[in-house]
């Protein structure tokens, strides 16, 4: 998959066009070997150029211009002429970058001693295909001695200069597309001889180059990305061809990637350099060259290259000051804003503009460096300097780059986004807010909807902030609502269902009842409200909105019965007032109907807690739906339905299917095979004790309990009675069954004395415990052998290591087997080999585990007899009639 930060950044790369100059300049390291004679003299002109043949050439030719038909090579040295083209064509070819194979033919000769640029103007050659197909021109000065005449060639509001104060050995040229202006010095002395070429494309097929293409696009594209403040690519590398990392120059770049660099030079906001990385070490910086154009670089050994070899680096310069140090620059501009500096403080790294170094630690929230030990955290930061500085842009700067990651997360965000909105209004930040909505939605549904809600003061449980409570904020909200229906795929595919939970279905039922039902009903919270009645907001409303209805949306996506189940019930929870979608209903009581015990890992507690309440609440309750879910949740039923019965206490067939349920569950309730796994049942509360910890089927008849004896005591009464008729009477089952139940159930309930009673007379009929008195299995006598030291040792440092030395079963040695030349050898297995009349380790831990449970069961038994001991005594208090009055 693509780098979603690096998409920006390949977009403005496509826009760079071939780089091709508009002019291009260079020398050969020798003389012309050119040879000719002109039309009208005798001998070839000699090099330099005389000023008797000067003077003859004036006489000949008084406009200084002489046309090629005047112009006559000598044969002798035509290899010679065509290798100085050749020369030259490879130089200014790749510089011009034109379109197809260049040819070249020579226009005319001049001779110029005052320095007139129209004498570079091209002759009309004889073949109009040429003239047709011609795109600039060769500038070939040939050896002469002259003062002054800098020729300058101009394009685009780019100039360069072509300066020919060369020595007479070299040989000077220019090529120039013929849409630059060309202008000359004037000649203060001596004169100036040069041949002029015209370059024109042979055998074209296609479009021709005839103006170099301008890289505006590119610039501005370039520009954008870094002045953007929701970029979070700050640093961005691309791999050089052939450049040895000991040799990095920018002169040694090819023509593509100096004319990348001069695009990213054009657009006046990067700092660029040419750094050489370690491919093994994490792209650690071995070399690194700056551009001489450039100031305020980060250092050599800045970690922020991450590039496998030689690459040109390049950074928005407002970033410079976080890559080079972040932790120094929030130190800054806390410093300029609690001491009000402002804008007039000292710069730092170039930067003197407090809002220009904010702006460049936006993206900066993952760094390292920031999460130093007792300092705030970036949020902690940037809401302090934000809210100093009260500056709408800055903080629309940051709702627009601020993104839920492992480091930030919503309830972190959340109450800064409140604070930004509180302190500037929503109005002025609406436009961010929408952006920040339309991304979050994609990458966060569940924090997006939490965010909406908690602001809109909907959500009552997963709370961000508080509610924003400002004039008219309603409309925020509907804005932010349909930008947020308008997002493709929000529950409808399956690759972003997965990301969907209940807390996103809830946070849909909310918004779409608030914007729809709620908010058209409040004078204060439309715009239109205040011109209009309020019969007419739905309308208008509608019209602008169109929001498809979030009924049908959900029924028809592939969201699984936890997300719709759950997040309904939630939402109803937050506002009971809320009408119940009839479609969603139906899809959720119909998904539950033909489950079987082979789908119970698609159903769990909540799921069953939350279809009951939305059956109840919908008085959609029925014998059927009820037995669907007993038959998938079985006893892991009962906590739940005794929590929503308590929520509808006049609910008459809930009351009676589940008394029904629990009167056919003794069994179950008894045989701990049938108890349901923990996943299934609600968490219970365990004391700190880990023998107090009750098994699931405890709690299930805890809650039995208590609600028979919410029905009736008797009810109650009867069935403990069932239940104990059923119970073994061992020990376990009184310290694993009996005792958890009378530890939770309230000592007023109708079971509770049934309970006791049965527990004081089971354990009273117990048979008491075989005494051991021999010691514990691991316990050795210092006699037993001479490795007895060793031993010790390695137990009370315990170490369980990969080899096995234990002692030897099959030798029956009563030994322990130790490497003699190992002080400490690696053990895996200590153990003691059984002597006669010793007790098995396994009947010694039974023995064990059944004395501390023995004497667990009688304290407790202890403690039961004295309340009712107690109970008695007050009881016969109470009950003694009054003493009689004796008369005096």
């Amino acid at each position: 998959m693509a780098n979603r930060a690096l998409a920006a950044h390949e977009a403005a790369f496509q826009l760079v066009q071939e780089p091709s100059a508009f002019a291009a300049m260079s020398s050969l390291p020798h003389p012309a070997p050119v040879l000719f004679c002109l039309t009208g003299m005798d001998e070839p002109v000699s090099w330099p150029l005389c000023a008797a043949q000067a003077a003859q050439i004036a006489g000949l030719h008084p406009d200084k211009t002489i046309s090629a038909a005047n112009i006559h090579l000598d044969e002798r040295f035509m290899n010679s002429y065509h290798d100085m083209h050749a020369a030259m064509y490879r130089t200014y070819v790749p510089h011009l970058g034109p379109s197809s194979d260049v040819y070249m033919e020579l226009s005319h000769l001049i001779v110029d001693d005052v320095g007139d640029a129209d004498s570079f103007r091209l002759q009309p050659s004889n073949d109009d295909t040429v003239n047709t197909t011609t795109f600039g021109m060769l500038l070939v000065l040939l050896p002469s001695e002259h003062t002054g005449g800098a020729v300058t060639f101009t394009f685009g509001g780019h100039s360069t200069t072509f300066d020919d104060a060369a020595s007479l050995v070299e040989t000077p040229f220019s090529a120039a597309f013929l849409c630059a202006t060309i202008t000359s010095a004037p000649i203060t002395s001596g004169r100036r001889v040069a041949l002029v070429y015209r370059l024109y494309y042979g055998d074209v097929d296609g479009p021709m180059r005839m103006v170099p293409p301008a890289q505006d696009a590119a610039i501005a594209a370039f520009r954008a990305i870094a002045q953007s403040t929701t970029q979070e690519v700050q640093c961005v590398g691309l791999e050089l061809e052939d450049m040895e990392e000991q040799y990095l120059s920018f002169a040694s770049l090819t023509t593509w990637e100096a004319g990348f660099v001069h695009v990213l030079l054009a657009a006046g906001t990067y700092g660029v350099g040419l750094a050489s990385l370690d491919m093994n070490r994490n792209g650690v910086i071995k070399a690194f060259e700056p551009h001489p154009t450039l100031l305020h670089l980060p250092p050599p050994q800045s970690t922020a290259f991450q590039c496998p070899s030689c690459v040109p680096v390049y950074w928005p310069t407002r970033h410079r000051v976080c890559i080079v140090d972040p932790v120094t620059v929030w130190d800054v501009l806390e410093q300029r804003v609690c001491e009000r500096h402002g804008d007039k403080a000292a710069a730092y790294l170039g930067v003197s503009d407090t809002k220009e170094l904010l702006l460049g630690m936006l993206t900066t929230h993952d760094l390292r460096q920031l999460r130093r030990e007792r300092s705030l955290s970036f949020l902690q930061k940037m809401q302090m300097l934000l809210v100093a500085l009260k500056d709408v842009a800055l903080s629309a700067a940051f709702l627009d780059a601020v993104a839920i990651t492992e480091a930030l997360v919503a309830t972190k965000v959340g109450p800064v986004v409140h604070c930004l909105l509180s302190q500037h209004g929503w109005e002025p930040l609406q436009a961010s807010v929408l952006g920040l909505v339309r991304r979050w939605i994609n990458s966060d549904p569940d924090a997006t909807l939490q965010l909406l809600t908690s602001l809109a003061g909907l959500n009552t449980k997963s709370v961000l902030c508080r509610p924003l409570r400002q004039p008219y904020d309603a409309e925020l909200f509907k804005r932010c609502y349909g930008v947020m229906l308008a997002t493709p795929g929000l529950v409808g595919t399956e690759m972003t269902r997965f990301d969907r939970g209940p807390t996103f279905v809830t946070g849909l039922f909310l918004l779409e009842d608030y914007v729809t039902r709620l908010v058209p009903q409040r004078q204060a919270a439309n715009y239109v409200s205040q011109r209009l009645p309020l019969i007419f907001v739905p309308a208008i409303d509608a019209y602008l909105f169109a929001y498809p209805s979030v009924d049908r949306l959900l029924s028809s996506s592939p969201l699984p019965l936890l997300d719709l189940a759950v997040g309904l019930e939630s939402a109803v929870r937050c506002h009971m007032s809320l009408p119940l979608p009839p479609t969603v209903l139906e899809t959720i009581f119909a998904a539950i109907r033909p489950m079987t015990a082979d789908t119970l890992t698609a159903i769990t507690t909540n799921v069953a807690s939350a279809v009951l309440f939305l059956a109840c609440v919908s008085q959609c309750l029925d014998t059927s739906l009820f037995h669907s879910l007993v038959d998938v949740c079985g006893l892991g039923l009962l906590p739940t339905v005794h929590s929503i019965a308590l929520e509808f206490p006049n609910h008459a067939l809930l009351n009676q299917l589940v008394a029904a349920f629990i009167d056919t569950s003794v069994d179950a309730l008894v045989d701990e095979s049938q108890w349901p796994e923990w996943h299934l049942c609600p968490v219970p509360v365990r004391p700190n004790d880990e023998s107090f910890a009750a098994k699931p089927g405890v709690l299930i008849l805890v809650d039995a309990l208590a609600f028979l004896e919410r029905m009736a005591p008797s009810r109650a009464r009867a069935f403990a009675t069932r239940y104990l008729q059923r119970l073994p009477t061992t020990l376990s089952m009184i310290h694993d069954r009996l005792v958890p139940v009378l530890t939770r159930l309230g000592c007023h309930s109708g079971a509770y004395d049934v309970l006791v009673e049965a527990t004081i007379d089971r354990f009273a009929a117990l048979p008491h415990l075989a005494d051991y008195t021999l010691p514990r299995p691991w316990t050795l006598n210092p006699n037993h052998c001479p490795q007895h030291d060793p031993y010790e040792i390695v137990r009370k440092r315990r170490r369980r290591l990969s080899e096995t030395n234990a002692c030897c079963r099959r030798e029956r040695k009563p030994v322990i087997v130790l490497g003699e030349d190992q002080p400490f050898p690696r053990v895996y297995v200590l153990e003691k080999v059984r002597q006669p009349g010793d007790v098995a380790d396994a009947e010694w831990y039974m023995a064990e585990k059944m004395r501390k449970i023995h004497a667990h069961v009688s304290a407790f038994v202890t403690t039961l007899v004295r309340q009712r001991q107690d109970d008695d005594a007050a009881a016969s208090v109470t009950n003694a009639p009054p003493a009689k009055r004796l008369r005096s």
